[in-house]
C-alpha cells in the first residue's frame, strides 16, 4: 500500500473515531440537547497532524466562547433575535478583524447565529452547553490525533508501507 492511501484511510478513521468519541463523551457527561455539536466540532478540527488538530481545536473553542457569549449578551440586551444576530455577526467580524483572527470568523459567526436564534429564553445556558459540546468534540479530536500519531509509525513499519515517490501512483 502506498503511503498516500494509508494517509487517506488514517485521516478518515481519525475523523470517524473522533466524532464517535465526541458523541459518547457528550452523552457520558449527560449534557442536555443534541450531541451533534461535539461530533461536528471533532470532525472539523481533525487534521492530518496532531499539531494542526491542536491549533484548530484551540481556535474553535476560543471562537465559540466569543460568539456564544457575545450572542447571549446581545440577545439579553436587545431582546429581538434577528437584530441580536445581525449586530452580533457585525461586531464579531469587526472584532476578529481588529485582533487579526480571520480563522475565528466562521465558527464565531455560527455560534452567534445558533445562540441568538435558538428560540429559548435561557440564552446563557444555551451558550454554555454549546461551548461545552464544542470543547468535548475538540478534546476528542486531539486525543484521537495523539493516539493515531503514536500508533501510525508502528503500523507503517509492520505493514511495510513505502513513502510515495513523486510521479508514481497505483
Amino acid at each position: 500500500m502506498q503511503e498516500r492511501h494509508f494517509e487517506a484511510v488514517t485521516f478518515s478513521a481519525k475523523a470517524a473515531i473522533s466524532a464517535l468519541l465526541g458523541v459518547l463523551a457528550y452523552q457520558w457527561v449527560q449534557l442536555p440537547g443534541s450531541p451533534w455539536v461535539a461530533a461536528v466540532s471533532a470532525v472539523v478540527v481533525t487534521q492530518p497532524s496532531l499539531h494542526s488538530s491542536m491549533k484548530a481545536s484551540l481556535l474553535r473553542v476560543a471562537a465559540n466562547f466569543a460568539g456564544a457569549f457575545g450572542g447571549a449578551a446581545l440577545s439579553f440586551v436587545i431582546g429581538v433575535p434577528l437584530a441580536a444576530m445581525t449586530i452580533g455577526i457585525l461586531i464579531t467580524g469587526l472584532a476578529c478583524y481588529a485582533l487579526k483572527q480571520d480563522d475565528m470568523l466562521r465558527p464565531a459567526f455560527v455560534a452567534v447565529i445558533i445562540v441568538t436564534l435558538a428560540g429559548e429564553t435561557g440564552q446563557w445556558r444555551i451558550s454554555l452547553l454549546r461551548v461545552a459540546g464544542v470543547m468535548l468534540g475538540c478534546v476528542s479530536a486531539v486525543v484521537v490525533g495523539y493516539l493515531f500519531d503514536k500508533l501510525s509509525d508502528r503500523v507503517k513499519l509492520r505493514a511495510g508501507i513505502k513513502p510515495d515517490k513523486p510521479g508514481t501512483q497505483e
